[in-house]
Protein backbone atom coordinates (compact mmCIF):
# COMPACT_ATOMS: atom_id res chain seq x y z
CA UNK A 1 0.00 0.00 0.00
CA UNK A 2 1.69 3.12 -1.20
CA UNK A 3 1.62 6.51 0.44
CA UNK A 4 -0.89 9.06 -0.80
CA UNK A 5 0.83 12.12 -3.00
CA UNK A 6 0.35 15.87 -1.49
CA UNK A 7 -2.03 17.94 -3.49
CA UNK A 8 -2.10 21.54 -3.89
CA UNK A 9 -4.98 23.50 -5.79
CA UNK A 10 -3.53 26.61 -8.15
CA UNK A 11 -6.41 29.50 -8.16
CA UNK A 12 -5.96 32.19 -10.67
CA UNK A 13 -7.01 33.34 -14.46
CA UNK A 14 -5.66 30.49 -15.94
CA UNK A 15 -3.33 27.73 -15.50
CA UNK A 16 -0.02 29.69 -17.37
CA UNK A 17 -0.23 32.25 -14.82
CA UNK A 18 0.79 29.88 -11.90
CA UNK A 19 2.95 27.51 -13.85
CA UNK A 20 6.07 28.46 -12.55
CA UNK A 21 4.77 27.94 -8.48
CA UNK A 22 3.08 24.87 -10.07
CA UNK A 23 6.76 23.73 -11.67
CA UNK A 24 8.18 24.82 -8.06
CA UNK A 25 5.63 22.40 -6.33
CA UNK A 26 5.51 19.15 -8.36
CA UNK A 27 9.15 19.32 -8.22
CA UNK A 28 9.20 19.29 -4.70
CA UNK A 29 6.30 15.81 -5.17
CA UNK A 30 2.82 17.44 -5.15
CA UNK A 31 0.46 16.96 -7.47
CA UNK A 32 -1.30 20.07 -8.59
CA UNK A 33 -4.79 20.83 -9.59
CA UNK A 34 -5.80 24.22 -11.04
CA UNK A 35 -9.31 26.11 -10.54
CA UNK A 36 -10.00 29.52 -12.69
CA UNK A 37 -13.23 30.59 -10.61
CA UNK A 38 -14.72 30.40 -7.49
CA UNK A 39 -17.04 28.32 -8.25
CA UNK A 40 -15.10 25.84 -9.88
CA UNK A 41 -12.34 26.06 -6.83
CA UNK A 42 -15.38 25.63 -4.62
CA UNK A 43 -16.59 22.39 -6.09
CA UNK A 44 -13.27 20.64 -6.13
CA UNK A 45 -12.17 21.47 -2.48
CA UNK A 46 -15.92 19.89 -1.56
CA UNK A 47 -15.25 16.91 -3.67
CA UNK A 48 -11.49 16.32 -2.91
CA UNK A 49 -9.30 17.13 0.01
CA UNK A 50 -6.24 19.33 -0.75
CA UNK A 51 -3.00 20.01 1.78
CA UNK A 52 -1.93 23.26 0.24
CA UNK A 53 -4.41 25.96 -1.49
CA UNK A 54 -2.91 29.18 -2.72
CA UNK A 55 -5.43 31.68 -4.52
CA UNK A 56 -5.42 35.30 -4.82
CA UNK A 57 -7.74 37.74 -2.44
CA UNK A 58 -9.82 38.67 -5.43
CA UNK A 59 -10.39 36.73 -8.46
CA UNK A 60 -12.59 38.71 -11.30
CA UNK A 61 -13.88 40.82 -8.52
CA UNK A 62 -15.26 37.90 -6.56
CA UNK A 63 -13.77 37.64 -3.20
CA UNK A 64 -12.07 34.54 -2.24
CA UNK A 65 -12.15 35.05 1.69
CA UNK A 66 -14.75 32.51 2.39
CA UNK A 67 -12.72 29.91 1.63
CA UNK A 68 -11.34 30.34 4.93
CA UNK A 69 -14.78 28.72 6.65
CA UNK A 70 -14.75 26.29 3.90
CA UNK A 71 -11.38 24.76 4.64
CA UNK A 72 -11.27 25.23 8.37
CA UNK A 73 -10.96 22.56 10.41
CA UNK A 74 -9.81 20.75 7.28
CA UNK A 75 -6.01 20.04 7.52
CA UNK A 76 -5.46 22.53 4.83
CA UNK A 77 -2.88 25.09 4.96
CA UNK A 78 -4.24 28.23 2.39
CA UNK A 79 -2.26 31.43 1.27
CA UNK A 80 -3.70 34.47 -0.32
CA UNK A 81 -1.93 36.41 -2.75
CA UNK A 82 -2.65 40.40 -2.77
CA UNK A 83 -1.44 42.34 -5.55
CA UNK A 84 0.95 45.45 -4.65
CA UNK A 85 2.34 47.59 -7.43
CA UNK A 86 4.32 45.25 -9.45
CA UNK A 87 4.84 42.63 -7.33
CA UNK A 88 2.62 40.76 -4.17
CA UNK A 89 2.00 40.20 -0.45
CA UNK A 90 1.60 36.23 0.40
CA UNK A 91 -0.59 36.34 3.01
CA UNK A 92 -1.31 33.45 5.11
CA UNK A 93 -5.11 32.29 5.84
CA UNK A 94 -4.95 28.34 7.59
CA UNK A 95 -2.11 26.74 8.48
CA UNK A 96 -3.02 22.72 9.01
CA UNK A 97 -6.69 23.95 9.01
CA UNK A 98 -5.99 26.42 12.19
CA UNK A 99 -6.89 29.59 11.47
CA UNK A 100 -3.94 32.15 11.28
CA UNK A 101 -5.21 35.10 9.24
CA UNK A 102 -3.47 38.09 10.35
CA UNK A 103 -0.18 36.63 10.65
CA UNK A 104 2.97 38.67 8.67
CA UNK A 105 2.44 39.55 5.39
CA UNK A 106 5.21 37.70 3.42
CA UNK A 107 6.99 39.01 -0.01
CA UNK A 108 7.71 36.80 -2.86
CA UNK A 109 11.55 36.64 -1.12
CA UNK A 110 9.84 35.34 2.14
CA UNK A 111 7.26 33.20 0.35
CA UNK A 112 9.59 31.24 -1.17
CA UNK A 113 11.12 29.63 2.21
CA UNK A 114 7.79 29.57 4.19
CA UNK A 115 6.57 27.80 0.89
CA UNK A 116 9.39 24.94 1.18
CA UNK A 117 8.85 24.96 5.13
CA UNK A 118 5.04 24.54 4.13
CA UNK A 119 5.27 21.81 1.67
CA UNK A 120 7.99 19.38 3.70
CA UNK A 121 5.70 19.48 6.68
CA UNK A 122 2.83 18.37 4.42
CA UNK A 123 4.87 15.66 2.79
CA UNK A 124 6.20 14.45 6.90
CA UNK A 125 2.24 14.67 7.53
CA UNK A 126 1.08 12.47 4.82
CA UNK A 127 4.15 10.30 5.19
CA UNK A 128 3.11 9.75 8.94
CA UNK A 129 -0.63 9.27 7.77
CA UNK A 130 0.23 6.63 5.62
CA UNK A 131 2.24 4.35 7.98
CA UNK A 132 -0.70 5.28 11.09
CA UNK A 133 -2.14 1.49 10.06
CA UNK A 134 1.07 -0.18 11.09
CA UNK A 135 1.86 -1.58 14.83
CA UNK A 136 2.89 0.46 17.55
CA UNK A 137 6.13 -0.94 17.79
CA UNK A 138 7.08 -0.27 13.94
CA UNK A 139 5.62 3.22 14.52
CA UNK A 140 8.26 3.58 17.12
CA UNK A 141 10.55 2.69 15.30
CA UNK A 142 9.61 5.48 12.37
CA UNK A 143 9.26 7.89 15.08
CA UNK A 144 12.78 7.55 16.29
CA UNK A 145 14.08 7.65 12.65
CA UNK A 146 12.46 10.30 11.56
CA UNK A 147 12.49 12.31 14.32
CA UNK A 148 16.58 11.55 13.03
CA UNK A 149 15.68 12.34 9.64
CA UNK A 150 14.09 15.28 10.51
CA UNK A 151 16.90 16.74 12.20
CA UNK A 152 19.56 16.00 9.64
CA UNK A 153 17.20 17.66 6.82
CA UNK A 154 17.01 20.63 8.99
CA UNK A 155 20.73 20.66 9.50
CA UNK A 156 20.92 19.83 5.57
CA UNK A 157 18.22 22.80 4.79
CA UNK A 158 20.04 25.22 7.18
CA UNK A 159 22.83 24.56 4.65
CA UNK A 160 20.75 24.80 1.31
CA UNK A 161 19.16 27.81 2.41
CA UNK A 162 22.50 29.35 2.53
CA UNK A 163 23.45 28.15 -0.60
CA UNK A 164 20.15 29.04 -2.19
CA UNK A 165 20.10 32.56 -1.27
CA UNK A 166 21.58 33.76 -4.14
CA UNK A 167 18.86 31.75 -6.36
CA UNK A 168 15.55 33.63 -4.16
CA UNK A 169 16.42 36.71 -5.98
CA UNK A 170 15.85 35.39 -9.21
CA UNK A 171 12.97 33.12 -8.25
CA UNK A 172 11.62 36.50 -6.67
CA UNK A 173 11.83 37.91 -10.18
CA UNK A 174 10.03 34.64 -11.35
CA UNK A 175 7.53 34.94 -8.45
CA UNK A 176 6.44 38.27 -9.24
CA UNK A 177 5.72 37.20 -12.63
CA UNK A 178 2.81 34.78 -10.98
CA UNK A 179 -1.00 35.41 -10.78
CA UNK A 180 -0.55 38.31 -8.37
Amino acid sequence: MGTRMPTALLIGENAQGSSYLAQRLQVRGLKCTFATSYQEACSLLRAQGFDLVLSPMRLREVSFFSLIDLLDGSGATLFYSHAVEESCWWLPALRHGERCFGSSALRPSEFVSVLDETIAEIQFDVHVAGNSCQSPVHQSALSVLEVASSRQESLAADSARVKTSALANHEVIALKKLAC
